[in-house]
């Protein structure tokens, strides 16, 4: 007689019930999110692009760092010359004529800040406009202090051969010198934003990609 050996349950295993699935594999979708970022225009490249490949341009867009680069340059090279009409001056102290009050633009330093700022004109015109551009703005606004200077100096140069009209004419001056000052600020303000990411209607983001 066999001894009783009732069969054991069978163990439930539920790993072992179950089919394994692995990960489907989606195909990488694109990024639709914020476009990727260039890398910022150097020093040396800004001036570059402002005076050589785009001297007299008043279209397109311009980054910040282009904009800035160019700014610290002219602001060094206005120090520069500054040094170098005090020193010109200086050195002329006995040739002043003190009755004529034109003696001291004469000098051959004015003469010399003179012409290169009036070649530096156009590129730093159009470099804030096409930095106007890139914030969406039209470029149009930069003239408006450009424009309010003109009746100033008609004021000035009145009040000099028509001494009666002196207080007019300060009105004049201070009503446009307060323009400008208010139109500066809110440029100098436009100027600091960043671009717009997407392309606008003045073409491209120079900024991202």
């Amino acid at each position: 007689m066999e001894p009783n050996n009732p069969t054991q349950p069978p163990v439930f295993n539920p790993q072992a019930q179950q089919p394994q699935y692995q990960q489907p594999q989606y195909p990488q979708q694109p990024y639709y999110g914020m476009p990727q970022m260039k890398p910022q225009m150097g020093f040396v490249e800004a001036i570059k692009t402002v005076l050589i490949e785009k001297y007299c341009c008043f279209k397109g867009r311009a980054r910040r760092s282009e904009f800035w680069n160019w700014t610290l340059a002219y602001v060094l090279l206005s120090v520069v010359l500054s040094v170098f009409n005090t020193f010109m001056m200086f050195s002329r102290l006995e040739t002043l004529d003190l009755d004529d009050p034109f003696s001291i633009y004469k000098s051959p330093g004015y003469i010399v800040i003179f012409l290169i700022g009036l070649a530096l004109l156009l590129p730093n015109l159009g470099v804030t406009v096409r930095r106007l551009h890139d914030t969406g703005r039209s470029g149009w606004w930069v003239w408006i202090p450009v424009i309010a200077y003109f009746p100033m100096l008609w004021a000035a140069l009145s009040v000099r051969t028509n001494p009666d009209s002196a207080i007019g004419m300060a009105a004049i001056i201070l009503l446009c010198g307060l323009i400008m000052l208010v139109i500066g600020i809110i440029i100098l303000v436009w100027l600091c934003q960043d671009s717009e990411p997407r392309e606008n209607e003045y073409g491209p983001s120079p900024k991202y990609q």
